[in-house]
């Protein structure tokens, strides 16, 4: 277990700590969301030294960024459950509220990583604000969201979602925070079907149920099938129409390509 810096005081969070007994590196969504993080921040041809996580939960994303970009990665988050599970890494853990503004966090950082974070968020526009002003002047911001209210079901609600993003919402969000995105992809359009068929079965088990059941494989089959898509859809160099999730990146104040 992880020490960790407290920085705010506590407050509640729209996010259920169940969630964190599932997660691992080795889950092929986990694999599928850091591969595009990684072409993200190729294309920025950004150089990276110091990073941060806001809401970084366990810590599994951090770990995975600290490896494979061989710098500290610094996680933040409001759930000490989150955080005391948390491995020790590079970078620092704290339990702290960006909203606070802390002003020995703001200005900082190279890249700041909001991994399905902002579908938790009322006022999603503060929060991508107040989450900027930890960038340093011409750092990258990376988002992660989930997409479409057609694929919205008992599983969002249960993990705490209060939305799901399309290109155009996500776009917007950025651009009102000041974000011209460089970046804009969807990804897991081969698990659309899957989504649609577990958002019907949810309806039929009990809520203590929708989490394991929503997140987790069923059995070592589902596990290599799904691990088998996310290879194929990750190796083709296509641009996806639709999909489960979506990815964006960009700096403040540049010219967009999207």
């Amino acid at each position: 277990m992880a020490q960790f810096e407290v920085l705010s005081p506590p407050r509640p969070i729209g996010m259920a700590d169940e969630w964190f007994q599932f997660v691992s590196a080795d889950h092929f969504w986990m694999q599928w969301r850091h591969a595009g993080i990684l072409d993200a921040l190729r294309q920025s041809g950004i150089i990276l030294q110091r990073a941060l996580e806001i809401g970084c939960g366990s810590g599994v994303a951090r770990k995975m960024l600290e490896q494979d970009l061989n710098i500290p990665v610094d996680g933040c988050d409001l759930s000490r459950t989150g955080l005391e599970m948390a491995e020790p890494g590079r970078g620092r853990l704290l339990f702290y509220d960006i909203l606070e503004l802390h002003p020995s966090m703001l200005g900082i950082y190279d890249a700041i990583f909001l991994l399905d974070i902002m579908e938790h968020i009322q006022d999603d526009v503060a929060f991508l604000d107040a989450a900027l002003k930890h960038l340093r002047a011409g750092g990258v911001v990376i988002i992660n969201v989930p997409a479409s209210m057609l694929l919205f079901s008992q599983y969002d609600r249960v993990t705490g979602h209060v939305r799901r993003y399309t290109r155009l919402t996500l776009s917007d969000l950025l651009r009102r925070c000041g974000v011209e995105p460089q970046g804009l992809m969807y990804w897991g359009l081969s698990m659309v079907p899957v989504l649609l068929a577990r958002k019907a079965y949810l309806r039929l088990i009990p809520p203590t149920e929708t989490m394991r059941v929503g997140f987790s494989p069923p059995n070592r089959l589902a596990r290599f099938i799904f691990g088998l898509l996310k290879d194929i859809e990750t190796g083709l160099s296509l641009s996806m129409p639709f999909g489960t999730s979506l990815l964006a990146w960009g700096w403040a104040g540049r010219n967009s390509n999207v």
